[in-house]
């Protein structure tokens, strides 16, 4: 891990980096609007962080129940398959926003090994989303009858999903803002020592 963390503090560059991330913003944008569009057409009943974070079978299955005398559950389980592009959009995005903010920090500084840690530490929530899916297809299978144990399955795979969200969010808010602070820092310093 520290072989990768010093690699990845080095390569790629700051300017491939900062190129990089409106594009994955692009695409994340793209992969959510059509997400957001196939979970509208499924008409699933409630939004889906309520879904996914209700640790309850008998709601889910209830919400399966709905979709299946609207005859939308299919479309439903088509929404799931989309996913997985949304899935690897973030997959991308994330890891490169907190790489580039990473390069705002001297090569062997704190700053930059604990964000190039963070950018490895973001990629869990894509992973925990993927490991959803496939919970959410075995639920699918057996809409309405399922074991109950994946409902709690299911509910922590999203859990630590969202957790994993706000932890990338923060990490890029707290590095530029250290990045920021520690270049007017430097730069109040310069200007002390030339005045």
């Amino acid at each position: 891990m520290k072989k990768l963390i010093q690699t990845l503090s080095r390569t790629p560059s700051g300017f491939v980096l900062w190129l990089s991330v409106p594009v994955a913003l692009v695409l994340r944008g793209l992969a959510m609007n059509i997400l957001n569009a196939s979970y509208a057409a499924s008409r699933y009943p409630v939004p889906y962080h309520v879904a996914q974070l209700s640790f309850s079978a008998e709601r889910i299955k209830g919400w399966y129940a709905t979709m299946i005398q609207l005859g939308t559950l299919q479309t439903y389980v088509h929404t799931q398959n989309i996913d997985f592009l949304f899935i690897a959009s973030v997959a991308l995005l994330h890891p490169l926003a907190l790489l580039a903010v990473s390069r705002l920090f001297p090569l062997l500084s704190r700053g930059r090994s604990w964000l190039v840690g963070a950018a490895l530490i973001s990629l869990i929530a894509p992973l925990c989303d993927a490991l959803e899916n496939l919970v959410s297809y075995v639920m699918l299978a057996d809409p309405t009858g399922f074991a109950p144990a994946w409902a709690w399955v299911y509910s922590s795979f999203s859990a630590v999903k969202f957790g994993g969200f706000v932890f990338a969010y923060l990490a890029f808010i707290l590095g530029l803002g250290a990045a920021l602070l520690q270049g007017a820092m430097a730069r109040r310093k310069r200007a002390a020592a030339t005045a």
